[in-house]
């Protein structure tokens, strides 16, 4: 039985190298067309779908393996495992294993795009200071992205440049890169550009009022996430009481039944 695994386990890694060498480029194409918050999730945490794909085969086989890997060392020290219970435990791991990465990378991405809104509202503010003193729009955008050097900046640096670069107005390609990270909120601040004008006190109010949103927004956030946390807390204490319970109430009864039985 443990060479029919080895020989299953040997067959299923050759041919899930051989598909993916084969058919990688189309296999990732059409896994992140249907899937388009995995595409987004990936551009927000600044990963390509190659690296994350060999992740997962990576981490798909090492799921496939780890039951077999015991099932061996097992039949060697003589108490080997259910066969059966090993080969369920390799197609779960596998799954497991191939999906692991994703759920990863989602709850990355989530991270990132919450410390982009951070970022992004502390930005506006600077705008909105700069351009209260009397800077000139294109001044002011530049000037507040070289003052943080964390990846929130930099990404809106880069936009800035490429707005520069082709003569496009630096809200739409924020709007662009807000709809390819998965930020709604830069969309949104390009619309309410457009309709109040790029220009004077207008600008300036649309940013604060954009800015003191994205706090709010935050601020519920924390509350919420905070709240669950602790509501999370709550059946650990509640096991960790009843723990206690039996630690101290076993003897006792232990000794109270034994009275009975004398």
């Amino acid at each position: 039985m443990m060479a029919l695994l080895g020989a299953g386990f040997g067959l299923g890694v050759c041919m899930i190298l051989w598909s993916w060498r084969i058919h990688r480029d189309r296999a990732i194409d059409f896994t992140l067309g249907r899937f388009r918050g995995d595409v987004r999730d990936l551009a927000v945490c600044e990963r390509d779908a190659r690296s994350l794909v060999a992740e997962q085969l990576l981490v798909a086989v090492a799921g496939l393996a780890l039951p077999v890997v015991m099932y061996g060392v097992t039949s060697v020290a003589g108490t080997p495992l259910p066969a059966g219970a090993c080969l369920a435990a390799s197609v779960v791991g596998a799954i497991v294993g191939f999906q692991f990465p994703v759920w990863q990378l989602r709850d990355r991405a989530r991270e990132a795009r919450r410390n982009f809104r951070a970022s992004f509202s502390a930005y506006l503010d600077l705008v909105s200071i700069l351009l209260a003193g009397g800077a000139g729009i294109e001044t002011a955008l530049v000037a507040a992205s070289r003052v943080g050097d964390g990846p929130s900046f930099r990404s809106v640096a880069r936009c800035l440049e490429v707005a520069r670069t082709a003569r496009r107005s630096p809200w739409d390609v924020l709007a662009e890169h807000g709809e390819r990270i998965g930020v709604e909120e830069l969309p949104q601040l390009a619309s309410t550009i457009r309709l109040g004008g790029e220009q004077g006190a207008r600008m300036t109010a649309s940013l604060v009022a954009k800015a003191e949103s994205m706090r709010a927004k935050q601020m519920a956030d924390v509350e919420a996430r905070a709240n669950s946390a602790t509501e999370r807390m709550g059946l650990p204490m509640v096991m960790l009481f009843l723990g206690f319970l039996a630690l101290l109430g076993y003897p006792a009864m232990h000794m109270i039944g034994a009275g009975f039985d004398a």
